[in-house]
């Protein structure tokens, strides 16, 4: 676990996090990842540093609509509806759609690319042992000479 982010500040290390946290569908379908804020702030706190539970949803909120979808699952009529947080994200109640419930973190085409960037900087920055990993294990290869 790592303590401090040289250049890196600690939102990009939450958005690489979240990003990878999503791009590990495990049942690889096209709706993202399902999770909870508290799930989500756990691993966070496991795989990246010591963290608050506000620092994560700030992190969430300011990941851009182009990275990553965050929508939940509500039943409507016998079925299922998607709903995107981006319908709550600027009132008051955008903590309760996070704080609520399951959510899904679905990462979108410049998400990956977003995440290529970050584990890049991160393998730049951050000495072998002190690089965090992601959700599914990657830890970013050595750097080539």
């Amino acid at each position: 676990m790592m303590n401090e982010v040289p250049t890196m500040i600690r939102n990009d290390v939450l958005h690489w996090f979240f990003l990878g946290f999503g791009l590990e569908s495990p049942d690889g379908r096209d709706i993202g990842r399902s999770t909870n804020i508290t799930q989500l702030w756990l691993n966070a706190k496991d795989k990246c540093f010591d963290c608050e539970t506000k620092e994560v949803l700030d992190a969430l909120y300011t990941l851009l609509r182009e990275h990553a979808e965050l929508a939940k699952f509500v039943p409507v009529g016998g079925g299922f509806q998607s709903v995107s947080f981006e319908r709550v994200r600027n009132t008051s109640g955008w903590t309760d759609f996070l704080m609520t419930g399951y959510f899904n973190i679905k990462v979108l085409p410049e998400g990956r690319v977003h995440f290529q960037r970050l584990s890049e900087q991160l393998r730049r920055e951050l000495p072998s042992p002190e690089r965090p990993t992601n959700p599914i294990g990657f830890v970013a290869p050595p750097p080539t000479r």
